[in-house]
C-alpha cells in the first residue's frame, strides 16, 4: 500500500472532510475511514445532473489485505485515510485535497496545482 505523506487539505475543503470523518461508521467492527471515488450520477430520468463532478466521498475500508493500489493517505491538516488514487503516484510531488462538488459533497484528490 502507498503512504502518502505529503498530502494537505485546502482550507475550502477542510470542513467537509472534516464532516465526513465525524460522521462515519465502519460496517464492520475492522474497518477504517476511506473515501471511494464516485465517477457518475445518474437521476431519475437517466440524465446527468449539469453541476455534477466527479469525486471521492465518505466510504467504509477494511485494511487487511488490500493490494498495492490503494494508498494510505495522512494529511498534514486532516484525518488519515484509505483511498485508491485516481493519478499515477509521484514520490517527490505534493497532493491536495479540494472540493470536486459542494452540493454532492465530494473531494478530489490530486496533485497540487491541477485540482
Amino acid at each position: 500500500m502507498l503512504l502518502i505523506t505529503k498530502i494537505s487539505v485546502a482550507e475550502r475543503a477542510r470542513p467537509l472532510l472534516l464532516s465526513e470523518w465525524a460522521r462515519f461508521r465502519p460496517r464492520h467492527p475492522d474497518e477504517v475511514f476511506g473515501m471511494a471515488y464516485t465517477s457518475s450520477l445518474t437521476k431519475a430520468d437517466g440524465t446527468t445532473p449539469l453541476d455534477f463532478r466527479p469525486g471521492y466521498s465518505r466510504h467504509s475500508v477494511n485494511p487487511d489485505g488490500l493490494s498495492d493500489v490503494w494508498a494510505r493517505a495522512v494529511p498534514t491538516n486532516g484525518p488519515e485515510f484509505l483511498f485508491m488514487p485516481k493519478f499515477i503516484w509521484a514520490p517527490n510531488a505534493h497532493y491536495i485535497i479540494d472540493i470536486a462538488s459542494e452540493r454532492y459533497e465530494l473531494l478530489s484528490i490530486g496533485p497540487a496545482g491541477q485540482n
